[in-house]
């Protein structure tokens, strides 16, 4: 009973569209030879930085639960980076770079909003959304430069963070949230409908790469950034929430947005700068499948 009163509205309603929308990218590039670095090109530039430039432009946020978002889910992602680095010292660079991304970077926007809401409600959906802009934020600058480093000097790395657009979009959604500004209707409409690609664009990519995953190949790596994604960073979470004394709906949803699997845009970084991007795709693809079980879990232990 409770696997059909719970489980399956959640793959309904939530996860379904998600694998349905990542089915249609395998089968296009299975039927048309794509570019897969050109529609990552295209998310990393133009769609994902208008997503979060949406997101904090229209937030109403409260600061004191930006506050313990902010801090939460920067430790998470850090930690699991530092964890996903150690468990990754036999790899090369490049492959290191991508255990890195795939232990750190969540999904925590077109699975965790969906299923903070199916949980907790409007208050979950807020909270979830808040969540994803932080993660999007540090996935963005911080990923940038760990992905980067793959193949360069760690200097140069960091300062490829400076050029990522995101950053600039965030900075800007920010202050004019907090200053009250309005964007003029003709750019905000541009704006809005980039950010409306970039979560099925994102999805596309994932096909995309999972096409070419190489699934046969890399158990062990794999299962060890799939522990650090789907059982440490909730276990951390919990942990991190209960020293600080987050409680209630913000303690479900920070403990339930740190269990979510490898998020797509570590394909869209893995991408961009050659960071062993089917290796990526592969984890994507295990974590994704294995949280069906995982968040259930934590969903029962939550509700």
């Amino acid at each position: 009973m409770f696997i059909f009163q719970t489980l399956l509205p959640i793959f309904v309603e939530t996860v379904l569209p998600v694998f349905l929308v990542a089915a249609a990218g395998y089968l296009l590039v299975w039927r048309v030879p794509m570019d897969g670095r050109s529609l990552g090109r295209l998310l990393f530039w133009l769609a994902t930085p208008s997503l979060v430039f949406r997101s904090l432009y229209q937030m109403e946020i409260d600061f004191e639960a930006l506050r313990q978002v902010v801090v939460v889910a920067a430790a998470v992602t850090v930690t699991a980076g530092i964890l996903g680095w150690a468990v990754g010292f036999d790899q090369d660079r490049r492959r290191r770079a991508a255990i890195i991304l795939t232990s750190a970077v969540s999904n925590n926007g077109n699975m965790g909003i969906p299923i903070c809401f199916f949980a907790f409600g409007q208050p979950g959906l807020a909270l979830g959304s808040l969540y994803y802009v932080v993660s999007s934020f540090l996935s963005n600058t911080v990923g940038v430069a760990v992905a980067s480093s793959g193949q360069t000097p760690l200097r140069q790395a960091l300062g490829n963070s400076l050029r990522v657009p995101m950053i600039y979009a965030a900075t800007a959604g920010l202050l004019l949230n907090r200053l009250g500004g309005e964007l003029p209707q003709p750019l905000f409409r541009a704006v809005d409908l980039m950010a409306d690609a970039a979560i099925p664009g994102m999805l596309v990519l994932l096909g995309i790469q999972l096409h070419a995953a190489p699934l046969g190949q890399g158990h062990g790596i794999i299962l060890r950034s799939a522990v650090i994604r789907l059982l440490v960073a909730p276990l951390l979470a919990w942990l991190l929430t209960m020293l600080l004394g987050v409680d209630g709906v913000e303690r479900n949803v920070i403990i339930l947005q740190a269990a979510m699997p490898t998020a797509v845009m570590s394909a869209v970084l893995a991408t961009e700068y050659d960071a062993a991007p089917k290796l990526v795709a592969t984890v994507i693809f295990v974590t994704t499948v294995a949280s069906m079980v995982t968040l259930s879990v934590v969903l029962w232990f939550l509700l």
